[in-house]
């Protein structure tokens, strides 16, 4: 079992597939070789970008530890929010614009700077503890499929 949870590749293969960036960050503080997977594989880290379709401007901030000066200037899409004023969200062109600027070596030198430089403006400030991170995203994920629900009450179907 050892020899299968420390394969990198294996690790990489199946953490591609299908986490959101707060699994993300608890994913990587299982263990050094988790951690080495998720730091340097861009696949996995394209996985955490486009997991649900795409990141909101603040989750894609944090994500690729960019301002939002430099957030501002990517291919984005405007939508309304349901109680008012309008949200970005960033996919798959957003994700490609950022990696093809220097590739996973420019992120981790970012989220090396991030770490040693936290209070810069324009970075969305850290959360207190990951645990409300991934409460959030399940809050998300709730609230998403109560939508779907309600719209197909709605509907008739």
């Amino acid at each position: 079992m050892d020899a299968v949870v420390s394969d990198e590749d294996l690790v990489a293969l199946i953490l591609s597939q299908g986490i959101g960036p707060a699994s993300f960050t608890a994913v990587s503080l299982v263990c050094k070789s988790w951690l080495r997977v998720c730091r340097s594989d861009e696949r996995v880290l394209r996985g955490v970008a486009l997991y649900q379709g795409g990141l909101t401007k603040g989750a894609f901030m944090k994500l690729f530890a960019i301002t939002s000066k430099e957030a501002d200037g990517l291919p984005r899409s405007s939508h309304k929010r349901w109680g008012g004023g309008s949200y970005f969200l960033y996919r798959g062109d957003a994700v490609d614009a950022v990696l093809a600027a220097g590739g996973i070596k420019e992120w981790q030198k970012r989220i090396h700077f991030r770490g040693e430089h936290p209070c810069i403006v324009g970075w969305p400030q850290q959360p207190d503890c990951f645990r409300q991170a991934c409460l959030q995203e399940e809050r998300l994920r709730t609230q998403a499929a109560q939508r779907r629900a309600w719209l197909l009450v709605r509907s008739g179907k």
